[in-house]
C-alpha cells in the first residue's frame, strides 16, 4: 500500500511522517529537514530515520558551501549528487534487509522529471512494501500518474492521516 501525505509548504508533512516513524519504531527511509544559516532558510538536508545521519540535499545558490557536488539546479536550489547516492544506499539496504515500511520525503517536480528520488521510488515500488511518501498538494495527481500508483490512499497533513 502507498500512503501519500500531502499538503502545502510548511504544513507539517515532514513532521507528521517523522512522528509516525518514531511512534511505530519500525521501518526506515528519510526525511528532508530545513537548514537555516544565521536564522535564514538556506536549504535542506536529508536525514535517515533509523540512524539520524544527515547530509546536505539542496541549498539556495547563495548558501552553497565550497566543494559542492551539484547534480541539478532548479529555481533557487542546487542539489547534491551525494544526497541522492545516500538515498539510493538507504533503499538498497531496506530491500536487502527486508525492512518495512518505507518513508520517503519528498516526491515532487524533480521526481516528475525522472530525477532526484525517482529511481529510488521506482525501485521500492517493485517490492510491494508499504511506502509513505510526502507529496505537495499540487503534485499529487501527477505523481499518481507518473508512478502508475494503483493501491494508494492520500491524507492531508494535519488530518487524522494513516497514523
Amino acid at each position: 500500500m502507498i500512503y501519500i501525505i500531502t499538503g502545502g509548504i510548511d504544513e507539517g508533512k515532514t513532521r507528521e511522517i517523522e512522528a509516525f516513524y518514531r511512534l511505530k519504531k519500525k521501518g526506515d527511509g528519510w526525511i528532508s529537514r530545513k537548514v537555516f544559516i544565521n536564522e535564514e532558510f538556506a536549504g535542506y538536508e536529508i536525514q535517515r530515520l533509523s540512524t539520524n545521519e544527515k547530509i546536505p540535499l539542496a541549498y539556495k545558490k547563495e548558501y552553497v558551501p565550497p566543494g559542492w557536488d551539484e547534480i541539478y539546479s532548479i529555481g533557487p536550489f542546487c542539489f547534491s549528487r551525494r544526497a541522492f547516492e545516500f538515498a539510493g544506499e538507504i533503499i538498497d539496504e531496506i530491500i536487502e534487509k527486508n525492512i518495512n515500511p518505507v518513508f520517503i520525503d519528498e516526491i515532487g517536480p524533480l521526481e516528475l522529471q525522472g530525477k532526484g528520488f525517482c529511481p529510488m521510488l521506482e525501485k521500492i515500488l517493485k517490492t510491494q512494501k508499504d511506502v509513505y511518501i510526502v507529496v505537495r498538494s499540487h503534485c499529487v495527481d501527477d505523481v499518481i500518474k507518473k508512478f502508475n500508483l494503483q493501491d494508494y490512499s492520500t491524507f492531508a497533513s494535519g488530518g487524522s492521516g494513516p497514523f
